[in-house]
Formats: C-alpha cells, structure tokens, sequence
C-alpha cells in the first residue's frame, strides 16, 4: 500500500493535508449511530447513564494517541511503510516474532502488520492487519493466524519502517532525516521530554497520574550522544538514538534500518 492510496483510503474525510487541520474529531471516524442507540455520545468516550465503571489505569494510551495522530500529517505519511509495522502487547508481538539473542539495533524478526486507522466508534481500538505471535523470544509460536484490531491500552510499543526511494534523485538517507527533522520539531513544539502526567485524564482512560520524569529525564540527559541501550519486556533496542517524548512515549530511531519507534515508558524495564 502507497503512502497515497493509505491517505485516500484511511483519511478521505481527515483533512489531514495540513497538521493544524487535525482533531481527534476527523482522526476517529464519527460512529453512524446516534449517541442514544448505543448508549455514548462522540467515539466512544463520553458516556450516558448509568455510569459506567471505572476504567483501567493505562496512562500511555493518550500519549501514544498524540504519538500516533503524527503519522496523519502529509510530512510524515509519505515516508511511512504503513505495511511495515509491529507492535508489542503484555503477551502478543504483532507483525513479526521476537529474536534471540538481538542480532542489531533490536530483536524484531520482522515487522510486516499494517496500521490502517483508530477504529470507528471506539477510541480504545486501532484497526490493523497482522499475524500475531506469543512475546516469549525464541522460536515462532503462532498466537493467530490474523488480527483485525488492537487495543491502544495494551501496546506498549510499536515500530515501523520508512518506505524505499522511488526515484534516482531521492536516497534512504534522504527518506530518514525527511522523518526525523519532521519528528525532531514536532516534539520541541510540544514541550520535548515533558511528562503527559496530569493530561490524559481528558482521554477518558486513567483514574490515576502515571508519571515517569525520572527515566525520562535520565534518558535525556545521561550523554551527549543521545544513544540510549533499553529493554520493553522482551523487546531489546540496542544503542538507538532518542529523538524525544510526547508525553509518555518515547520516540526513537535507528539510522541503520531507516525505523522508528514509539515506546511507552511505563514499559521500560531495564537501561543498558
């Protein structure tokens, strides 16, 4: 899939030609049936009576909702892989299994799922198309054959690849840079390494405060290379250049294999 034929098909009503034309609105697709049919009004977060029980504690998920309203700009949709793309749950790697041991930059055998769009009428999915594996490095273990959706509250970190040169003037370098000075001056216009604690209570999924500045403050600080060696459960990234944060995502990249990643911090385990 073209970086054109996914904006046609996925944002034909986003307006996303220009970033400040994005809201959440034109990201999540309007639910065609009336707020009093199915019991919510807007996509999913504002709830009628009775009142609903209180949701799980998953901080990350309004970050990675700003992290991933990135790719709707024009800027940096056209130098994603939309097909090339893995993502990490508590128990699933989607897209690709986990190596042992990490042979480069990661451990990610592969990364062949596809990001289509946040589902219509539920601000907790994401529509994408994967074959979907047990976590546990090592030999592949199939978890199902396919997938259709995933829950934004259970990815604690996704990566994806840029797409290769179509024509003799442009280069992979090119591609890479393209993305990461789009990447670069999107997260200093949103406050660089600043922690979303206290702001993602507005997406309707915390009932607490998630904080994590001190890890990101260590992974912004701790050298002036900016390289940064870290573990996400089974996932090992392996001297990869951090770029930023966006509230509680970190956004890294490897120049070697053109990837970026978005990380929930929360999830970081162990710093190399």
């Amino acid at each position: 899939m073209t970086p054109e034929t996914y904006m046609h098909r996925y944002h034909a009503s986003c307006g996303c030609e220009e970033e400040s034309a994005v809201t959440a609105e034109e990201l999540f697709p309007a639910c065609p049936l009336a707020a009093a049919e199915t019991g919510r009004e807007g996509c999913g977060c504002g709830q009628t009576e009775p009142t609903p029980a209180p949701l799980p504690t998953c901080c990350c998920k309004a970050s990675m909702v700003e992290a991933l309203r990135l790719l709707c700009n024009t800027e940096l949709a056209e130098v994603v892989d939309f097909d090339a793309f893995f993502f990490l749950t508590d128990f699933l790697a989607v897209g690709g299994n986990l190596s042992v041991p990490a042979t480069g930059p990661d451990n990610i055998a592969g990364l062949a799922a596809s990001f289509q769009r946040f589902s219509p009428c539920n601000c907790d999915l994401i529509d994408v198309s994967g074959t979907a594996y047990f976590s546990t490095p090592g030999p592949t273990t199939l978890a199902l054959d396919e997938i259709d959706q995933l829950s934004l509250c259970s990815v604690k970190a996704l990566a994806f690849d840029l797409v290769d040169p179509t024509t003799p003037e442009e280069t992979e370098t090119a591609i890479y840079r393209r993305a990461l000075r789009y990447l670069r001056r999107t997260i200093q216009a949103e406050g660089g390494t600043t922690s979303g604690c206290g702001t993602c209570g507005a997406h309707c999924d915390c009932d607490g405060c998630c904080c994590d500045e001190g890890l990101l403050a260590e992974l912004a600080t701790r050298n002036l290379s900016r390289q940064a060696t870290l573990t996400v459960g089974p996932l090992v990234l392996q001297d990869v250049t951090v770029l930023g944060s966006i509230g509680s995502v970190l956004v890294l990249a490897d120049e070697a294999q053109r990837r970026i990643y978005f990380v929930c911090v929360s999830g970081v385990e162990a710093l190399g």
